[in-house]
C-alpha cells in the first residue's frame, strides 16, 4: 500500500475511535443528572452565655439552619441537661423554674451547663451553652437576728441555739448557731420568723458539767429588737405553757423589776433581784433533775411541767423552792404511778429541801458547783431512798449538816461554802437600862430576877442596845458573878465575845457560865447569867409566862416536816389539848413543842407576829419581847 493510502487509513481509524465506536453509542443520561453531596446543619447562635432571672422556665431558642433545606431535629446533652427540655422548634426551657436561693445545678453555683445538638438525620452540629440564673430581689427574705445569752448556773458554752421546728428539740431546725464561752449567741433568721428559741447541749465552763439531750432550755416569745435570755426559769415557764410573767415571778419570790426574758441573773450578782433569780435558776434545774432520777413519768408531760404547775398553783405567801411543805406537796402529787412510803416521803422532802435551802449564788461561782453536786450526788442519794439503800446516817447528815455533807460526801470543788442559813443560830436580846440601877433584857430586870439564857455550841447571841446604854454603861462579860472593872474574869474574843458588836459566838472555848456586868456600876446584872448546855431541860424554860403561840427559828428534827428550816409558828411550850402534834428542833435538843392541827407553818422564810421562842428562864408579858430585829 502506498504511503498516501496509509495516511488516509490511519486518520479514519482515529476519527471512528473519537466518536465512541465499538458499539458504545455515546455517554449515559445519569452521568449528567446525579444529586450534589449533603451539607451538615449549623447552629447559628452567636451568644452562648445566657442569663435568665430565677422563677421562670423560659431560657433561649437554639437557632440552626440546613443549607440543603433538610428537616432539623434538636436534642440536649451535657452536665445539667436533665434539668431542661427542648421543643421541635429548638425552644429550650427549664423543667422546673430555678430558685436562685436553692440552685439545682451540679455544683450549686447557679450556672447550668448544657450542649445543644442539631441533626438532619445523617449529619449534625453542636454548641455548648452556659445558662446563669440571676436573683429576683422581689422574693428575697430579709433577715433578722435573735441575740442574747443562755444561762443555767451561769453561762452555757457550746450550746446549739435554734428556733424550734420540732417541739422540745433543735433537730430539723432551719436556723441554728452556737453559744460562746460567756453564753452569748447571735442567731440570724428570716424576717418574721417566730417560735420557741431553744438551746440544747453545751456545758458549764466553770465545772465542765455536760448538758444532755434532756437538759435543753427554751424561751417562749423571743424578740429581735433587744437581747434575750434563755434560762432555766424561762424553760420551766415554757414547759408549763404559761406567759404570765408577773404571776410566775410572784410565785417564785422574784422581784417584779426583774425581766425574765431580758435580764441575765448572773450579770450582776451584787444586785439583790438578780441574785434571787440566779438562785432560783439553779434550784429549778437541780429540782427537775432530782425528780427525774427518782421516778420516770411514762405518759404526759414530765418533771419540769409538774414543777411549773406546782409553782403556779401555790397559795399563800411562801415562795422558797426549798420550802419543805412545797416539796412534800409536789412529791405527793407528782405522778399517779409514784407512791413512796411515808418514810420515803419524809426522807425525800427533807433531803431535797435541805439542799435547796443551802443553794446560793455568789461571785465565786458557787452556784455552778451547787448545780453539779445537785444533779449528781444529791440525785444519787435520793434515788437510793427509793431503792431502800440510803442510810439514816447519811440522810441526817444531809438534812442537819448539809455543808458537811457537801464537803465530805460529794465531789464539791467550789471552795469554802457560804452558809446562807447561818442566821438560824442567831438570837437577839434587847438591852436597855434603868439608870445605873439595873439593865433590862427582854423587859426582864436581871438584878432582881434570876434570869438565865441557855446556849449551846454554835449559837450566836446578840444584844441590841438602846442608843445610850453602852456609852454610859459598858456591857461586858466575865466568869465572875456581879463583876467589876477590877475583877480578872473578863472574857473577850478568845472566848467568843465581841465587845464592839456585843455578840457572843458560843464555842468549845466559851466558859460554861458567863455573867454580864456593867464596867461602871456594880449590881446592874447581879442575878442574871448565860449558861452553856449540850441539851435543854424543858423544866428550866418559862412555860408559865410563854403561854401564847410562839415562832421557833430553826430546823424541824422529826416528823413528816423534818428538815423544814426557817420559822415554824403557832407552836406552844405546853400541850393545848385536842388535836395537836409535837415537834422537836435540831437547834433545841431536849425541848418539845406542841402544834395544834391545821395551824401555823413549818419552816417559813419570813417570821410571823408570834413571840420568838428563846431558850431562857423568864418571858415577859410585854409585847416588846417580840423584837423585830430577830430576822432570818
Amino acid at each position: 500500500m502506498n504511503t498516501l493510502n496509509r495516511v488516509v487509513l490511519l486518520i479514519s481509524i482515529f476519527v471512528i475511535a473519537s466518536c465512541g465506536g465499538g458499539g458504545g453509542g455515546g455517554g449515559s443520561e445519569d452521568s449528567y443528572n446525579s444529586p450534589p453531596p449533603n451539607s451538615a446543619p449549623t447552629i447559628t447562635n452567636t451568644v452562648l452565655n445566657i442569663s435568665v432571672v430565677e422563677n421562670q422556665t423560659s431560657v433561649f431558642t437554639v437557632s440552626a439552619s440546613d443549607p440543603d433545606g433538610n428537616t432539623i431535629t434538636y436534642s440536649l446533652t451535657g452536665t445539667d441537661s436533665n434539668l431542661f427540655g427542648i421543643t421541635m422548634e429548638g425552644v429550650v426551657t427549664f423543667n422546673n423554674a430555678p430558685d436562685f436561693e436553692n440552685p439545682s445545678d451540679s455544683n450549686s453555683d447557679n450556672v447550668y451547663e448544657i450542649t445543644a445538638n442539631v441533626s438532619d438525620g445523617s449529619l449534625s452540629d453542636s454548641a455548648d451553652f452556659m445558662i446563669t440564673v440571676t436573683n429576683d430581689t422581689s422574693d428575697d427574705s430579709t433577715t433578722e437576728g435573735f441575740n442574747g445569752t443562755i444561762a443555767a448556773a451561769g453561762p452555757v458554752q457550746g450550746a446549739t441555739i435554734c428556733i424550734e421546728v420540732n417541739a422540745g428539740t433543735c433537730t430539723g431546725a432551719q436556723f441554728t448557731t452556737t453559744s460562746a464561752q460567756d453564753g452569748t449567741f447571735s442567731l440570724t433568721v428570716d424576717s418574721g420568723t417566730t417560735g420557741v428559741l431553744r438551746g440544747e447541749g453545751g456545758f458549764d465552763p466553770v465545772t465542765n458539767l455536760q448538758f444532755g439531750e434532756g437538759d435543753s432550755l427554751a424561751l417562749g416569745q423571743p424578740v429581735t429588737d433587744q437581747n434575750v435570755v434563755i434560762s432555766v426559769i424561762s424553760e420551766f415557764m415554757n414547759e408549763g405553757s404559761t406567759t404570765n410573767y408577773d404571776a410566775y415571778k410572784t410565785s417564785l419570790g422574784i422581784d417584779s423589776s426583774f425581766m425574765i426574758r431580758f435580764d441575765n441573773p448572773f450579770s450582776n450578782l451584787d444586785n439583790a433581784a438578780n441574785n434571787k433569780a440566779a438562785v432560783v435558776n439553779t434550784q429549778l434545774f437541780v429540782l427537775g433533775k432530782v425528780l427525774e432520777s427518782i421516778h420516770t413519768i411514762n405518759s404526759g408531760s414530765g418533771a419540769r411541767f409538774k414543777v411549773s404547775n406546782a409553782i403556779l398553783a401555790r397559795s399563800g405567801t411562801e415562795t422558797s423552792l426549798g420550802d419543805t411543805t412545797f416539796i412534800k406537796d409536789l412529791l405527793t402529787n407528782y405522778d399517779a404511778d409514784f407512791s413512796p412510803s411515808s418514810q420515803q416521803l419524809i426522807d425525800l422532802s427533807s433531803g431535797i429541801s435541805a439542799y435547796m435551802q443551802k443553794i446560793n449564788a455568789n461571785s465565786s461561782n458557787s452556784h455552778s458547783h451547787f448545780m453539779q453536786v445537785g444533779v449528781s450526788e444529791l440525785s444519787t442519794l435520793m434515788s437510793a431512798v427509793m431503792s431502800g439503800t440510803a442510810t439514816s446516817t447519811e440522810l441526817d447528815k444531809l438534812v442537819f449538816n448539809t455543808i458537811d455533807w457537801i464537803n465530805e460526801d460529794t465531789a464539791w470543788s467550789g471552795g469554802t461554802i457560804t452558809d446562807n442559813e447561818s442566821k438560824l443560830n442567831e438570837m437577839f436580846y434587847t438591852l436597855s437600862n434603868n439608870g445605873s440601877a439595873n439593865y433590862v433584857v427582854d423587859n426582864i430586870n436581871p438584878s432582881d430576877t434570876e434570869f438565865i439564857i441557855y446556849v449551846k455550841e454554835g449559837d450566836v447571841i446578840k444584844f441590841e442596845a438602846a442608843t445610850t446604854v453602852t456609852s454610859n454603861h459598858p456591857f461586858k462579860m466575865s466568869t465572875v458573878q456581879n463583876a467589876t472593872s477590877s475583877d480578872s474574869g473578863e472574857i473577850g474574843t478568845a472566848e467568843g465575845w465581841n465587845q464592839n458588836t456585843m455578840t457572843l459566838t458560843v464555842s468549845s472555848s466559851t466558859p460554861e457560865t458567863i455573867y454580864p456586868y456593867c464596867d461602871f456600876h456594880s449590881g446592874m446584872y447581879s442575878r442574871g447569867k448565860i449558861v452553856k448546855v449540850s441539851s435543854f431541860t424543858q423544866s428550866n424554860i418559862d412555860v408559865t409566862s410563854a403561854t401564847g403561840a410562839l415562832q421557833v427559828k430553826g430546823t424541824v428534827a422529826t416528823g413528816p416536816f423534818k428538815g423544814a428550816s426557817g420559822y415554824t409558828y403557832k407552836v406552844y411550850l405546853n400541850s393545848q389539848g385536842g388535836s395537836e402534834h409535837t415537834h422537836t428542833f435540831q437547834e433545841y435538843p431536849g425541848i418539845t413543842f406542841y402544834m395544834p392541827a391545821d395551824q401555823g407553818y413549818h419552816g417559813s422564810e419570813s417570821s410571823s407576829s408570834d413571840t420568838p421562842f428563846k431558850a431562857k428562864s423568864h418571858y415577859s408579858s410585854s409585847s416588846s419581847d417580840d423584837t423585830t430585829s430577830d430576822n432570818y
